[in-house]
This record gives structure tokens, sequence and C-alpha cells, in this order.
């Protein structure tokens, strides 16, 4: 295919033309794909209010068909192809990643009750997968392949589970946080956020619980 023929062609078209051009490309992509043409556009993108109730739903049927093996594609890993990263693999962490985001949204619209199901589904799946559950599959992955920065989202949770969460439930909810932290060197600074989003009787009873369970903090 000719490079400049087409692009000639284009040049000539309406807006509503090179549109519909443009969804077919991309969904015949990939999502590496995807993210290479697009991604510096969805940087710009200001985000809009969303419907808790409708993001809630979405969540909860990415975790249902997560739990089911909708993402999970095995393949024989020998010495050639061990670095291959299967297209479902990939694709459930641009999903998860818009999940987070689609969360975090819900946070700063004080929508805290949908924000805190919706995070605690994606981390159950985040943990699940950190233990090896059969959700999705490579020969090495974690959670420094979402395409978004974990520590907002972490950030967002703990705000929303602050807000609303008795000391009990803020302590039992921070507590698994603490510890995927402490297993990926602190990166996304589970504790300090924690400390800094609770109010005085939050922080007792999450001091009182890391001490407790002897649990690891930066």
């Amino acid at each position: 295919m000719n490079e400049k023929t087409v692009l000639n062609f284009l040049k000539k078209q309406t807006n509503a033309v090179l549109l519909d051009l443009l969804c077919s490309a991309f969904h015949e992509m990939n999502s590496s794909q995807k993210r290479s043409v697009f991604g510096s556009i969805i940087k710009e993108i200001k985000p809009s209010k969303l419907d808790g109730k409708k993001v809630l739903r979405d969540v909860k049927q990415f975790h249902r068909e997560s739990l089911t093996g909708a993402y999970y594609a095995p393949f024989d890993i020998n010495s050639k192809n061990f670095s291959h990263i299967p297209e479902e693999t990939e694709e459930w962490f641009e999903e998860l990643n818009d999940h987070l985001l689609s969360s975090t949204q819900l946070t700063k619209q004080k929508d805290h009750s949908c924000a805190i199901d919706c995070f605690s589904m994606l981390y159950d799946l985040i943990e699940k997968m950190g233990d090896g559950d059969e959700i999705i599959f490579a020969d090495e992955y974690g959670t420094w392949m979402i395409p978004g920065d974990e520590k907002v989202y972490i950030s967002a949770y703990i705000a929303s589970l602050a807000a609303t969460t008795l000391p009990e439930d803020y302590a039992k909810t921070i507590i698994p946080l603490l510890r995927k932290d402490s297993y990926e060197s602190f990166f996304n600074n589970v504790y300090s956020t924690a400390i800094k989003s609770a109010n005085k009787d939050q922080k007792k009873r999450l001091r009182a619980e890391i001490k407790k369970q002897k649990i690891r903090i930066k």
C-alpha cells in the first residue's frame, strides 16, 4: 500500500469520513499500538463527571470476567518466547488502568461510596494477580505494567476511605495495601499517604494494627 497515495486521498475527505476511518483503525489496533498512537492524547483529555453507578457496573463486569479467565491466555514458555506478552494480558492492564482512572474521578467527585466499591474490587484483582491466580498470563508481570500512576490511584482510594470509614474499617482496608507496598520496596508510599489522609482515631487504629501485625513500613 502506497502511503503517499493514501494520504493524498485522505486530505480530500470530509471530517466524518476521516473519523469513521479513525474509529476503524482504532479497533484494528492491539493495546500496544493504541498506547503508542493515542497515549499522548489521553493525557490531554480533561476528565468529565461520571455516573458512579455505571462505573460500578463496569468494574463489577470486569472483575467477574477477570475471575472467570476471560483474559487468561497461557502458552508454552521456552527460551525463544519467554518475553512474549499475550494481547489479552496487555488488554487487561489497559482496562484495569481505565477503571482505576474512573474510580479516581469518583473520589474527586466525592462519590466515595462507589469509589471504594470500585477500588476494592480492582485491588482484589491486583492481589489475586500477585498471588498467581489464573487472571492473566506471562513469564513476568506486575503492577509496573499498569500504564497510569498507581500512586495517584492509591491516594484516591485512601482519600475515600478516610472520608467515610470507621477507624477499624480504615485500618482493615489499608493493611493489605501496606503489605503490597512493602513487597514493592515502598514504591507507592502507602503508609505516608494513609497517615496524612486519616483523622486522629483512624491514625491511632492503623498504627495499632501495624504494630500488632508487625507490618513493615517505610
